[in-house]
């Protein structure tokens, strides 16, 4: 049985990836089951989504907890998901990343693939959702569901429009993703690759949310909770952000405008009278940008960040 692990954001699109993947699973004859994970939380949160493909009948209803293959579909998660917790040894890592396979590789993988989705994404859908877009990198890297048969599932799954956009990011990522085996890494290479090994070492390093209740919610500033972006202080909603917001001093009046209309009250007014973008809570949604009435706000997109 193979058993894979889908980590994402909410609204990326995790969850229909492990559907469209179990589901041409079965249209090629095959058992299969996929099923999400995820709280009450708002977009942009990390969210969990799980899949097994056997020959025989699946009986096994529990979360995947020890998965062959694990699919990153945020870089930003690295920094605040354990994506390797309980991986099998010599498991396979599929992430969206600028960066090479090598960057990735280490003793406990066997295989890395690595494919620039958001960029693909934007090019072809014109939105950063990268579901389809992994879904082409995984097939590249397993034989057991075909191309043919994901086509046939996002055909299904979508409009023919939009099943179309999606088809063709899924293609070409088959053809852009970048794989490395581990038997073709030296062992000097492996020497100098962090794998995930460091990235769970780098992630428990960080003082990440706890389950209890009360320790979240006893981070909580005194008086109204949304007076200020960001009061649970461990919840750093910008992580999945693909553009930032760019101000320029020269054309802005200090009206305040990208202040009120911000969403998610992510705009700070520093010391100058500025109102600059709080990027641990800014989600880039542009809508700052498109409010400002005199243009002094444009989005920029953002290179990748990670936490080796």
């Amino acid at each position: 049985m193979l058993e894979i692990r889908f980590h994402g954001r909410g609204g990326q699109g995790a969850v229909t990836s492990a559907q469209l993947f179990a589901q041409a699973a079965i249209m090629e004859g095959k058992y299969a089951q996929a099923f999400p994970d995820f709280g009450p939380e708002r977009r942009g949160a990390p969210v969990a989504a799980f899949c097994r493909i056997d020959e025989q009948p699946i009986y096994l209803r529990t979360k995947i907890n020890e998965p062959d293959i694990v699919v990153v579909l945020d870089p930003s998660l690295l920094q605040t998901v354990n994506v390797a917790a309980g991986m099998k040894e010599q498991g396979v890592l599929v992430i969206n990343s600028a960066k090479k396979p090598h960057h990735f590789m280490g003793q406990e993988l066997s295989q890395v693939a690595t494919i620039n989705a958001t960029q693909v994404a934007l090019a072809i859908l014109k939105r950063p959702i990268t579901n389809t877009v992994l879904l082409g990198a995984l097939a590249k890297i397993t034989t057991v569901v075909g191309v043919e048969s994901l086509i046939d599932a996002i055909e299904r799954q979508f409009s023919a429009k939009i099943a179309a956009l999606n088809v063709k990011a899924l293609q070409r990522a088959v053809a852009e993703t970048l794989v490395l085996n581990k038997d073709d890494c030296t062992p000097a290479e492996l020497e100098g690759c962090s794998g995930l090994a460091d990235i769970a070492t780098a992630v428990a390093a960080e003082d990440l949310p706890k389950a209890d209740s009360e320790y979240l919610w006893g981070e909580l500033e005194p008086g109204c909770v949304i007076t200020d972006a960001g009061n649970a202080k461990s919840f750093r909603t910008g992580d999945w952000r693909s553009f930032s917001p760019v101000l320029n001093k020269k054309r802005c009046i200090k009206c305040g405008i990208c202040w009120i209309y911000c969403p998610d009250i992510a705009y700070r007014e520093d010391e100058e009278g500025f109102y600059i973008a709080d990027l641990d809570y800014c989600k880039g949604c542009g809508i700052c940008a498109q409010e400002c009435p005199v243009g002094a706000i444009h989005l920029e997109m953002e290179e990748e960040a990670g936490v080796i």
